[in-house]
């Protein structure tokens, strides 16, 4: 083997490894994005959940709601008092 041979193949081993790398950074890619994807689903059904049963408790409980906000804003501006 002479040196033109061996040169052509090292650079034709670097292209193919470029090749497979893109490739493979490619598949990690859309795999990440659907599990993004997946997670973002399940977290928006669980929020839905969430809004749900809060809505029915305002709906069934007014009062103790309204009082329960108050009691939450008191509460974050006393804190928020105390670390500033």
């Amino acid at each position: 083997m002479d040196a033109a041979s061996v040169r052509e193949d090292v650079q034709h081993a670097g292209r193919v490894l470029k090749d497979n790398l893109a490739a493979g950074i490619g598949r990690v890619q859309e795999e990440l994005e659907e599990r993004v994807r997946r997670g973002s689903d399940q977290t928006r059904g669980a929020l839905d959940e969430v809004g749900q049963q809060f809505g029915g408790f305002v709906r069934e409980s007014p009062l103790i709601a309204v009082a329960g906000a108050f009691a939450v804003g008191y509460l974050l501006a006393k804190l928020t008092r105390a670390l500033t």
